[in-house]
């Protein structure tokens, strides 16, 4: 396993598409095309998430991203701005089942829980951190 290669953003929607593609040039070796979809996923409704709903005390906190390869497994940790209230996904996201998939919003959750192989969710180091993990099919 390599160390995680760490990144930087802005807590602003406008700078989430630009990470998501950061990120997955990042990756764009490790994972087979359907992994590597559902990663991009999975990425880009975690931050517009974490940007939208962190109650953060400082709004200029950077958000801070810690991408782990190790063969064919990406590892994604969000770690939430200073100051954010803790939020766990896995206990607010409805089943896709139960969601309208015509409606603009709230289907971010299940797709995250859906998508990703792994989701893990507490504090690391003071800090509040989401954990996706990713791996190829057999």
């Amino acid at each position: 396993m390599t160390g995680p290669q760490i990144f930087r953003m802005t807590n602003r929607l406008d700078d989430v598409d630009a990470m998501v593609v950061e990120l997955t040039t990042a990756i764009d070796d490790k994972l087979a095309m359907d992994t590597r979809f559902r990663f991009e996923i999975c990425l880009s409704e975690a931050l517009t998430n974490l940007v939208k709903h962190a109650k953060t005390s400082d709004a200029d906190a950077p958000i801070e991203l810690h991408l782990t390869t190790e063969n064919d497994t990406v590892i994604i940790d969000l770690f939430d701005p200073v100051g954010a209230q803790p939020f766990d996904l896995r206990t607010k996201a409805p089943d896709l089942d139960q969601v309208d998939l015509l409606a603009e919003s709230g289907r971010g959750l299940g797709l995250i829980v859906q998508c990703a192989d792994s989701v893990d969710y507490g504090p690391v180091n003071g800090k509040n951190r989401l954990s996706l993990t990713f791996t190829n099919a057999a």
